[in-house]
């Protein structure tokens, strides 16, 4: 059996790939491949590209985050900085 990384490890990596395949997808010389004169139900094709691949990032942006966040309780600054809770 092959050794995986743990899946939030595996998820962070994806975290920080995402955005540079985002950018990529959205650098001009790939944008260009879809400017050309065909239209989909009266949009241009580079539109439907376009926000196609901003809606694609968003929701894997959102998978990505509850991936990494399975408790879907969001840090406290302090807890965040790695402070100890205080005590009360």
């Amino acid at each position: 059996m092959k050794n995986r990384p743990p899946p939030s490890s595996r998820a962070s990596d994806a975290a920080a790939v995402l955005p540079l395949f985002g950018l990529f997808l959205l650098l001009p010389p790939v944008i260009t491949l879809f400017a050309v004169g065909i239209d989909l139900g009266g949009i241009p094709l580079i539109a439907v590209y376009v926000f196609g691949i901003w809606a694609a990032l968003i929701l894997c942006a959102g998978l990505l985050a509850r991936r990494l966040n399975p408790g879907g309780k969001a840090p406290t600054p302090s807890e965040a900085a790695g402070e100890a809770p205080e005590q009360s």
